[in-house]
């Protein structure tokens, strides 16, 4: 019987269960309950975390783990109505040393009416240094009218292997960039990711971190070990770094360690900007974004000569726009929604000169500033290549700090991390500046350079010319006699 007939016959049984009217004498049904693994994957071979579905796949029989996470494994009985609790006994077996991992529930699995799956757990206490493979067997169960695997030959699923390959463990920042008061024993809380987990004992004990200090600080993990997937850092400010004139900044560094690779975000800018006096009630940035529509994007044309035959034009293009979410004590601050309550501490606050741009897709990136052009064979999923999105990405500085209409602009300086396809990680530096005028009723134009550096991809510094837009209702920009022209796209 091949995997679509099986779905078939599952499809056909819990229909004939189901079909049946609450007035109906249940205990004349004679088709069988049965108990199974139900390990599902998604596309991507990561497994599927019950309550977690996907009706489009069949439970796998064999996983290959890679990851010293936990590794979840749910069983799931089908039947009509129990009418007290069922337990059903499973074995244990490995082929190396049990020590690598311990398993709980021991040895037993339980059911009951409002919820008919358990979840064996598989704990990993250490790293295994050759492959090797553990296998659970569903064994016997306490009600002897159900039955071990599913009611077929071909695909009982009452074994599940679980084999242990070459372990790849990684850490990556959620985010490059984290603005700051510059208070004396100020506190901000980052987190280190782990997508594959980590042990305490080699995190612990191991310099993961390398600094360039533009201030005094104490760095402070608040929660290790306590789960396997992040670790929150508390760094708090020893000094305060009150000059309002002055730009402060400290850069933390991922580094690529024996047992852990940095990959995404491996460079975390703490900043304190330099103030600037400006009237929030302005809220220039709002103009550039619209929370009720998700995929609101912002227009850009850039000026380059991507297909080298010489001669440089306006590209146009577009990157998804969204404002930039701050603590209530950010100078530049406003409310955005008190969520309906007296109660202050759920308030959002938007920065009222600031926007950032990102992809409304989870796993996905926009194309900021036009930079999936740069480059070909790169990787444009977000966890490998999380600097397509830049958040914060541009700030608006009004002339005289109360002008509604025009002033300059700041691309905000900082790393982006973009791969290849081929694995290959790289920071890029960027700045700029410009100006931005509402060249009409609601129409907003932004004239400014791009500076992008990396000396391996680039040999140094590239710069180019761009215009952005509030809306597509704009006048197609007049050519421009510039050298700021790229004129050709990069390998990673």
């Amino acid at each position: 019987m091949n995997h679509t007939k099986i779905i078939i016959a599952l499809t056909i049984i819990v229909g004939l269960i189901f079909a049946c009217s609450e007035t109906e004498d249940n205990s004349a049904l004679t088709i069988p309950s049965f108990v199974r693994f139900n390990f599902l994957t998604n596309s991507n071979n990561e497994p599927l975390v019950y309550p977690e579905v996907n009706s489009g796949v069949i439970p796998i029989t064999t996983f290959k783990n890679s990851s010293i996470n936990t590794l979840k494994i749910p069983v799931t009985l089908t039947s009509y109505t129990l009418k007290e609790t069922v337990t059903v006994d499973y074995s244990v077996s490995s082929s190396e040393d049990n020590n690598v991992f311990n398993i709980k529930p021991t040895n037993q699995v339980s059911f009951q009416n409002n919820q008919l799956t358990d979840t064996i757990y598989v704990d990993f206490n250490e790293r295994w240094t050759t492959e090797q493979n553990i296998v659970l067997n569903l064994k016997s169960v306490s009600d002897a009218s159900i039955n071990i695997g599913n009611i077929n030959s071909e695909a009982p699923n009452d074994t599940f292997t679980i084999n242990l390959g070459t372990i790849e463990t990684s850490y990556t920042f959620p985010e490059n960039r984290i603005e700051i008061t510059g208070e004396m024993g100020e506190e901000i809380d980052f987190d280190v990711n782990f997508p594959n987990g980590y042990f305490s004992s080699e995190i612990e004990n191991e310099n993961i971190f390398n600094f360039l200090k533009g201030f005094d600080y104490t760095l402070t993990p608040l929660n290790l070990g306590e789960n396997k997937t992040s670790i929150t850092y508390r760094l708090t400010l020893n000094e305060a770094i009150n000059n309002d004139d002055v730009l402060y900044q400290t850069i933390i560094t991922l580094n690529d360690t024996e047992n852990y690779n940095a990959t995404g975000n491996k460079n975390l800018q703490i900043v304190k900007p330099i103030k600037t006096s400006r009237d929030n009630a302005i809220n220039i940035a709002s103009n550039f974004y619209d929370l009720s529509n998700s995929f609101h994007r912002t227009y850009v044309e850039h000026w380059n000569d991507f297909n080298e035959d010489g001669i440089c034009a306006w590209q146009s293009t577009f990157a998804f726009t969204y404002p930039v979410v701050v603590d209530a004590t950010n100078p530049n601050a406003v409310l955005y929604d008190d969520m309906g309550t007296v109660d202050t501490s759920d308030d959002i606050y938007h920065h009222a000169f600031q926007i950032g741009f990102d992809s409304p897709i989870a796993t996905t990136t926009t194309n900021s500033f036009n930079l999936k052009r740069y480059f070909t064979n790169s990787a444009t999923d977000r966890a490998s290549s999380p600097g397509f999105n830049i958040t914060p990405a541009i700030e608006f500085f009004p002339e005289n700090g109360t002008s509604t209409t025009n002033g300059t602009i700041l691309v905000i300086p900082q790393f982006l991390s973009i791969s290849g396809k081929n694995g290959n990680s790289y920071a890029f530096a960027i700045s700029g500046e410009g100006t931005y005028q509402e060249i009409s009723n609601g129409i907003f134009e932004l004239k400014f350079k791009l500076n992008i550096t990396n000396d391996e991809v680039f040999g140094g510094t590239i710069t180019s010319e761009y215009r952005l837009y509030n809306t597509s209702n704009y006048t197609d920009p007049e050519n421009i006699t510039t050298t700021n022209c790229v004129t050709k796209s990069y390998t990673l």
